[in-house]
C-alpha cells in the first residue's frame, strides 16, 4: 500500500509545523517513508534550507532525524532508522509533521512524502539491553553533558562516542541529538564501570536550544503561540525527573545556526537554573558572552549554575582544548550527577583542577554552589594540572578582585571581611585571555 503526500512552502512557512495525515490499516508489519524536497540550496547565502520531519502513530511520536542528509525511514516492531523509535505499527491515523527550521529567500520549495505500508514478516532485530555496572561512590566525575550521533546530525554512531570518551579518560559522557530520544537504548547498553553512559535530548526550537538531561521519553519541543510555551517544557522536563539547561545561549542564529541563539524573553532565566557557558572545544566569542550572560544573571539574583557541553558531532582534532565538567557527587551514577548540577557542585575547565571553598569564623564551611553567612569569611582555592604560565582571577559580582599569576599547582585563600559582595567564583585564563576553567560560586547570605 502506497501514499504519496505532496505540498509546497515559502518562506511564510519558515518556522512551522505541517501536519499530514495518513492511514495504516490493521495487519501492517512495516513502515518506509521516502521524504524529499527541491530546491535544497540558494544561490545566496550560500546555506541550506533545513527541512525535518517528525512521525506520529495513533498513540505517540516515533521520532525525528534533526539533520539535511538522508530523510528517509524505515520502522518495524523490532528496527528504525537512527532517530526513530522501533515499535508496533499501530493501526489508525498517523501524521507526518514537516518542520521548518529555516527557509531562505527564493522559489518556492516542492516537497513530497512517499509512504510504503509493508504486511510481510519482518525480521526480528535483538533490542539492546542496559549494562550492568558497579556504581562508584562518592567522589569528583569529570565527563561530558552534551554530545551528538548520527540519530540527529552527527556524522559518527553511538559506539564511536562512547569510545571517544573512553579515549579521553572521561567518568561519564551524554548523549543528546536533536528532538529524539532513539539513540539511548543503545548509549545505555554501552556504559561500564569505567564510564557511566548518560541520556536526554536536545530540545532543538525555533528560537532557542535547551538540554533535557535524564529523560528516556520523547519531550515535545515544539512552541506554539497561545497553546505551549517554553516554560511549559521547561517544567516538562522536571516533571519528568529531568534537568533543564539552557545551551549555548549566545551562539550564532539564524542563518548560520538556526534557532541556536537562545530568545527566549519569558525563559531570560524565567524558571531555568542552569546554563552552558562552554560550547563545543575552543573558548570562543560566543562562549565569553554566554559567561558575561551567567554573571548577569547571577547579579540580578538568580541562583544559576554553570555548565560545559562540547556539542560534539564527530571526531574532535587532537589540538582542540575541550571544556567538561568536573563534578562532586554522591555517586558515578545519572541521578545523583544531576542532583549534584542543580546544587552547583563542579566546575568546568579544558585541563587545569579547581577547589574552591570557603569557611567562616563560626567554622561552617561551603564549597562551590552552597552559601554561607557574610559575617567575614575565608576563601580557598587549591588547583592543579597547571605546567604553563596562566592566570587565576577572584571574581566577586562579576568584578575582577585580584589576579595572581600561577605556573605550578597551588593554594591561596583571601580574606574576604563583610563586604557588599553577594557570590564569587574563580577562574583560570592564559595569556591571551581565554578562559582555561572556571568554577560555580559561592554564595554570600
Amino acid at each position: 500500500m502506497e501514499h504519496v503526500i505532496q505540498g509546497t512552502l515559502t518562506t511564510a512557512d519558515a518556522k512551522q509545523h505541517r501536519a499530514h495525515s495518513f492511514d495504516v490499516p490493521a495487519g501492517a508489519t512495516r513502515l518506509d517513508i521516502a521524504f524529499d524536497y527541491n530546491p535544497k540550496q540558494v544561490e545566496a547565502p550560500p546555506y541550506t534550507h533545513l527541512l525535518c520531519f517528525t512521525l506520529f502513530d495513533p498513540q505517540a511520536s516515533r521520532g525525528t532525524r534533526h539533520n539535511n542528509r538522508d530523510q528517509s525511514m524505515t520502522i518495524t516492531d523490532t528496527f528504525a532508522t537512527p532517530g526513530y523509535t522501533p515499535g508496533p505499527i499501530l493501526p489508525g491515523q498517523w501524521q507526518v509533521v514537516v518542520d521548518t527550521h529555516r527557509i531562505l529567500p527564493g522559489d518556492p520549495i516542492s516537497y513530497q512524502f512517499t509512504i510504503q505500508i509493508g504486511f510481510e514478516p519482518q525480521v526480528q532485530h535483538e533490542r539492546p539491553q542496559p549494562a550492568h555496572i558497579n556504581r562508584r561512590g562518592q567522589g569528583w566525575y569529570r565527563g561530558d553533558l552534551h554530545g551528538h550521533t548520527l540519530h540527529s546530525d552527527g556524522s559518527w554512531d553511538v559506539p564511536d562516542l562512547v569510545v571517544a570518551a573512553r579515549a579521553k579518560g572521561l567518568d561519564f559522557a551524554t548523549l543528546t541529538d536533536h528532538n529524539t530520544v532513539s539513540g539511548l537504548a543503545q548509549m545505555d547498553s554501552l556504559g561500564s564501570d569505567e564510564l557511566l553512559t548518560m541520556g536526554g535530548m536536545e530540545l532543538t526550537t525555533y528560537y532557542g536550544h535547551a538540554l533535557a538531561l535524564g529523560v528516556r521519553e520523547w519531550i515535545d519541543w515544539r512552541v506554539r503561540p497561545g497553546e505551549r510555551d517554553m516554560r511549559a517544557i521547561a517544567a516538562e522536563v522536571e516533571a519528568k525527573g529531568g534537568l533543564f539547561i539552557i545551551a549555548h545561549p549566545k551562539s550564532k542564529g539564524d542563518p548560520v545556526c538556526t534557532g541556536c541563539d537562545w530568545r527566549y524573553d519569558e525563559m531570560m532565566p524565567g524558571s531555568a537554573r542552569c546554563v552552558e557557558i562552554w560550547n563545543k572545544g575552543v573558548w570562543s566569542e560566543q562562549n565569553e558572552q554566554g559567561l558575561a550572560l551567567w554573571y548577569a544573571w547571577l547579579n540580578q539574583g538568580y541562583r544559576m549554575v554553570a555548565t560545559a557541553g562540547t556539542d560534539v558531532h564527530g571526531q574532535v582534532p587532537a589540538n582542540i582544548r575541550i571544556g567538561f565538567n568536573t563534578i562532586y557527587a554522591e555517586a558515578l551514577e545519572q541521578r545523583a550527577l544531576l542532583d549534584a548540577i542543580r546544587q552547583g557542585h563542579l566546575y568546568v575547565s579544558s585541563g587545569p583542577t579547581l577547589r574552591f571553598t570557603a569557611r567562616s569564623e563560626s567554622g561552617a564551611q561551603a564549597m562551590m554552589g552552597d552559601s554561607i553567612a557574610d559575617a567575614g569569611v575565608e576563601m580557598v582555592c587549591t588547583w592543579g594540572d597547571v605546567t604553563e604560565a596562566l592566570h587565576l582571577r577572584l571574581i566577586g559580582d562579576g568584578d575582577v578582585i585580584e589576579t595572581l599569576p600561577i605556573d605550578a599547582p597551588g593554594e591561596y585563600d583571601w580574606q574576604i571581611p563583610p563586604s557588599r559582595y553577594h557570590w564569587f567564583t574563580v577562574e583560570i585564563r592564559d595569556d591571551q585571555g581565554e578562559l582555561r576553567a572556571v568554577s560555580n560560586p559561592i554564595f554570600l547570605t
